[in-house]
């Protein structure tokens, strides 16, 4: 039973170290794209006049990928001007809807 147990144990860390690199993606690029995106949403977070809205934020390899909806195309800007002015991103997508008042 121990060397089953074992045997699961290690067959979870290898999967769990080798299953960004499966995507195309190092560990140490999965875990840079987790820390941009944790920025910008920080970043979002903070900002008085886009804190209140659900902007999804996804990277990969560095490459922003904003989507969601504001009220404003300032706030768009805004958005945007956040992701692209935080460390290591390399490019910003902007699919953010402005609503149709």
């Amino acid at each position: 039973m121990r060397s089953f147990n074992r045997l699961v144990f290690l067959s979870a860390l290898l999967l769990s170290t080798t299953a960004p690199a499966l995507a195309g993606e190092s560990a140490g690029d999965y875990v840079d794209d987790t820390a941009i995106s944790t920025k910008i949403k920080a970043s979002l977070i903070k900002d008085q006049e886009l804190k209140a809205f659900d902007i999804h934020v996804d990277t990969d390899r560095g490459i922003v990928h904003l989507s969601g909806t504001v009220d404003t195309s300032i706030q768009k800007a805004d958005a945007v001007r956040i992701a692209k002015n935080t460390a290591n991103v390399k490019d910003v997508v902007n699919d953010i809807m402005v609503a149709k008042k």
